[in-house]
């Protein structure tokens, strides 16, 4: 059963809808009601073809040995899945051979509910450094839906302020698309923060405020939820960070 308490910050931005600044909380509650809480996993994960991204952008494996590393690893459910992934970005991981530097998962407490904090979770396991651009990178692999443009500003600008306070603000955000084209088959696209329309501190913590009050309602018309499984993220707090 998915839960409402963790959340990853590409499922929050949509959540906050195609014109963020105008949702509301029964808005994010409708969403998280009707489409989060009912959708299907795919009942693997996308982690071969993340650690695998790791070794390319460090040119330490080709994109064979990496396709191989995917066939041969992880759930069986999901190998086809992950070679697929890392198939698409294989190349521009290669033609941007990076110093790089794992800095895992992070859990950004959000706000308490009932009890439970509430968190969001960014899949950001790695920061690369290009020609004195460093960037903190996050693979989007999933092939469940394809985010609209106003998502991808949303996700980036979360990731980009929730860095910044720690300690990596002079870093840009790296989205690693892999996943639905228009056509329905995987695309790629590199997605840097800074090229998008990027929300300001302020704007933020009220779309996050937005977001936390909408997982309340969600709460109180009966959304059954387990408190978060933290399992490799790292936690990020008041003391780490000024964020909410």
């Amino acid at each position: 059963m998915a839960g409402v308490y963790l959340v990853n910050v590409l499922d929050v931005a949509r959540s906050l809808g195609i014109d963020p600044t105008r949702v509301t909380p029964e808005m994010v509650a409708q969403w998280l009601i009707t489409e989060y809480m009912k959708k299907r996993r795919g009942g693997f994960n996308y982690n071969p073809a993340i650690d695998m991204t790791f070794e390319l952008f460090r040119g330490n494996i080709t994109a064979e040995q990496a396709r191989l590393h995917c066939l041969t690893n992880g759930n069986p459910k999901g190998r086809r899945q992950n070679v697929e992934a890392i198939t698409q970005i294989s190349s521009y991981a290669l033609a941007n051979i990076s110093a790089c530097y794992r800095i895992g998962f992070r859990a950004v407490e959000v706000g308490r509910i009932k009890g439970e904090q509430v968190y969001i979770g960014i899949k950001a396991p790695m920061v690369r450094v290009l020609h004195d651009e460093a960037y903190v990178v996050m693979p989007g692999f999933r092939m469940s839906y394809r985010p609209v443009e106003a998502e991808i500003d949303v996700a980036c600008s979360i990731a980009l302020a929730t860095f910044a306070r720690e300690g990596y603000d002079e870093a840009d955000f790296e989205y690693l698309y892999a996943g639905p084209g228009v056509s329905g088959q995987r695309e790629f696209r590199s997605i840097k923060g800074r090229e998008r329309r990027v929300f300001s501190k302020d704007e933020v913590d009220a779309l996050l405020d937005v977001y936390v009050k909408g997982v309340a309602l969600a709460l109180d018309a009966g959304v059954e939820s387990r408190p978060a499984n933290l399992r490799g993220y790292s936690v990020i707090g008041p003391r780490q960070s000024s964020m909410f």
